[in-house]
């Protein structure tokens, strides 16, 4: 019973409601199919009786007289004409001091079980038994008492009947079954269908670890199933913004909105792991902004971080959409680029760079103008690796500084 509760609980909730709902179903059809066996068992039984004892009151009207006279003759015959009745087994005509006048057995066999004397009750008499029905019934010859008829008839065609009534109510209760089997899963399924999808979308979401998922359609109905799907869905819309905030925080400057230093060293590994892989290659540009800090000091950090956003909005404006623009300190900039061909033409794309940040633009009432001095190398060209192709880079970054700024210079042995 514990191993069956057990099975039972890790059942998917369809078909524990399909079960509950079938065994409901079982156990109000079974007392009703009982009651109504019982019932018609009693009530076949009561008509039988009645109808046997119209039978008895039949015979015994008819065997009087000659049984009054002793007319053996007509006593035969009227016994004869009782073989019609096929349920009839044994009929016995006893008089009033117990001596059996005639009997008849519709089977010879049963001859050897005959009585040579009964009982004379001065009353009609019933017995049931679990084969036979005995009927006793008093002959009387105008008012005067001459004994009595007792009949034995096989209860075979009650059986049938009772048989023939169970398997009625039991094919009825069966295909009553199967239709309630049918609208049970329809109905279990519709209620839980909602949730099986829930559930599907929550195994996928934690797979592909993607809360961004449209689970809209299982919002069907207004029920304690829509209403916690409608829930789950809020619940995945605040997680996914949560993510969204903290990926922010985590990867992205809060400055000018474009990727932070942390996301630059994991895409730089990956970057150069790719052009290793693949044969192709890559290019780091490290620039540093010209006179920013005099921005910054002298104007105010607010205007200083109006500048930087320009100058990532700049960057980006100039760059492919394929390039990786990063902010890695405070007037640094970096940016990844990857080519399938050793001869990339960064040099121009250092000239546009140079020549959108050195434009002069008024932020918050006051003109300003920086300049920016950028340094390049190449994977695998000048460097053998992450750490190399990083100092590569900030050494031509250095170099440009010195040359007098607002210039770019290309890493060379």
């Amino acid at each position: 019973m514990i191993l069956l509760k057990q099975r039972f609980k890790n059942y998917p909730i369809q078909t524990k409601i399909t079960y509950s709902n079938l065994f409901v179903l079982i156990f109000a059809f079974l007392p009703l199919i009982i009651i109504m066996v019982l019932y018609e068992y009693f009530a076949l039984q009561s008509a039988l009786i009645k109808e046997n004892r119209i039978l008895s009151e039949v015979v015994s009207q008819s065997v009087a007289a000659p049984m009054a006279f002793r007319d053996e003759l007509a006593t035969n015959d009227t016994l004869l004409a009782l073989k019609g009745i096929k349920d009839l087994l044994e009929v016995h005509l006893v008089f009033e001091n117990g001596e059996v006048f005639k009997n008849y057995y519709r089977y010879a066999e049963d001859k050897t079980n005959e009585t040579k004397m009964y009982k004379i009750l001065k009353y009609d008499n019933e017995e049931v038994f679990l084969d036979t029905i005995k009927i006793e019934k008093s002959i009387f010859l105008r008012s005067e008492y001459q004994g009595s008829v007792v009949l034995v008839l096989s209860l075979d065609s009650f059986y049938n009947r009772l048989a023939w009534y169970i398997f009625i109510i039991l094919a009825t209760a069966s295909f009553a079954f199967l239709i309630a089997i049918f609208v049970t899963k329809y109905i279990s399924k519709s209620i839980t269908e909602p949730l099986s999808k829930l559930t599907e979308a929550t195994q996928k979401m934690i797979h592909n670890q993607d809360y961004k998922m449209d689970i809209s359609g299982i919002k069907n109905s207004t029920d304690e199933v829509g209403t916690l799907s409608s829930a789950f869905v809020t619940m995945l819309s605040q997680i996914h913004e949560r993510d969204l905030s903290l990926q922010q925080l985590a990867y992205y400057d809060r400055v000018t909105s474009i990727a932070n230093r942390h996301y630059f060293e994991e895409k730089i590994v990956q970057t150069v792991e790719n052009a290793r892989r693949y044969g192709t290659s890559c290019y780091l540009l490290m620039i540093d902004l010209d006179d920013f800090k005099i921005v910054n000091d002298t104007i105010g950090h607010h205007v200083g971080d109006l500048l930087l956003r320009f100058v990532g909005q700049s960057i980006q404006a100039v760059m492919r959409q394929n390039d990786s623009v990063f902010r890695i300190g405070g007037d640094e900039f970096a940016i990844l680029i990857e080519s399938k061909s050793p001869q990339e033409a960064v040099d121009k794309i250092a000239k546009k760079i140079i020549e959108a940040i050195s434009m002069p633009i008024t932020l918050d009432g006051h003109q300003v103008q920086i300049g920016a001095s950028i340094g390049i190398s190449c994977f695998p060209k000048l460097s053998h690796d992450v750490q190399s192709l990083m100092s590569t880079a900030d050494a031509a970054m250095y170099i440009a500084k010195r040359k007098g700024k607002n210039s770019y210079e290309r890493y060379s042995e």
